[in-house]
């Protein structure tokens, strides 16, 4: 009977024994699953912080009429990216699409692109943000402030002549429209300059400011409004205009409302325009540096008297060409420096 206690007080102890083996190793299972997934988890976290592409905006608070430049840096190119510009309210102000600015061959592992925004002369006040977009997904959004502006009000009275040319519909001047807005709107891959414009004339003498709200008087009593778009400088006919950067002559013709016109691409989806010249100088498609002559300053279309219109559209959109003066369009350098300053 003593055997039969000894061997089940036996059988009993190795069965304990056992069993806590067997937790202690599930135990050391388990603690070793967590820690491989924790560590896991880390490295995902690590890999996607040095892939997250990084953004940077020059400037964070800008006028209306003011250009944006976008930076953008990432190990690989994102497709059909854009940054599109939404004020306080929800509204679609304006968008562009990123172009690329690396050099060929490429001497990092990184891609740098850029895009330009500007600024509605009729956006709201107030906060707003950039959206960077690809494939209708929301990469990034980027807050910005869009600070307040006045524009003077004006009124141009017109003779019978211009209010004809304003008012009475023409197949030529629909047909004109259409191909200059199929221009402003395209965005092509080629960057001509990266650096601030110079004035196309010598006068300072301004007729006209960007987005003026304008009062349009009829000779025959009635009336229109629009704002303007570029800026009037007024200068004697046979006045030389000069290019304001280097790009590709786009259009170099006679138009029925802007007369002799000219259009100038200086970086994909940003374009200088010089409306009413008395004569033109460059060809179409030809490629000219900043201060080449575009031809002479008149009084040809729609216009009271010899003046230069200058305007500058961006992704389609005018911008204050004032701004252009004052400030590199696109500086590579800056834009890498402030990314890397911002991961710090």
């Amino acid at each position: 009977m003593k055997n039969i206690y000894l061997k089940i007080s036996v059988f009993i102890i190795l069965v304990v024994f056992y069993l806590s083996s067997c937790s202690r190793g599930n135990a050391q299972v388990i603690a070793g699953d967590e820690h491989s997934a924790s560590a896991a988890a880390e490295e995902t976290k690590i890999e996607e912080t040095q892939s997250a592409p990084k953004f940077v905006l020059i400037p964070e608070s800008a006028q209306p009429g003011e250009f944006i430049t976008i930076g953008y840096e990432d190990t690989r190119s994102a497709e059909n990216l854009r940054a599109v510009l939404y004020d306080s309210r929800g509204r679609l102000l304006t968008r562009a699409a990123f172009f690329n600015l690396d050099e060929e061959p490429k001497i990092t592992s990184f891609t740098y692109e850029a895009a330009v925004l500007a600024i509605p002369s009729t956006a709201l006040p107030g906060s707003a943000v950039i959206s960077i977009e690809s494939e209708g997904r929301i990469i990034q959004e980027l807050p910005i402030t869009i600070e307040r502006r006045e524009f003077r009000a004006e009124t141009i009275y017109l003779d019978e002549r211009n209010t004809e040319l304003r008012t009475v519909p023409d197949p030529q001047k629909t047909a004109e429209s259409e191909q200059l807005w199929a221009i402003l709107s395209h965005s092509g891959k080629v960057i001509f300059t990266q650096k601030q414009f110079i004035a196309p004339v010598a006068s300072t003498r301004r007729t006209s400011a960007y987005g003026n709200r304008r009062v349009y008087q009829y000779s025959d009593g009635t009336s229109d409004t629009t704002i303007h778009a570029g800026v009037d400088i007024g200068v004697p006919t046979g006045t030389e205009v000069f290019a304001s950067g280097q790009g590709r002559v786009v259009l170099a013709r006679p138009r029925i409302v802007t007369g002799n016109t000219v259009v100038l691409e200086h970086l994909p989806g940003i374009y200088s325009l010089y409306y009413h010249l008395d004569s033109i100088s460059v060809d179409e498609d030809a490629i000219i540096e900043a201060g080449s002559v575009l031809g002479r300053a008149g009084a040809t279309g729609l216009a009271t008297g010899p003046h230069l219109h200058w305007e500058i559209r961006v992704s389609g959109e005018n911008a204050d060409p004032d701004f252009f003066l004052n400030r590199a369009i696109l500086d590579k350098n800056d834009l890498i420096g402030k990314i890397r300053n911002k991961e710090q």
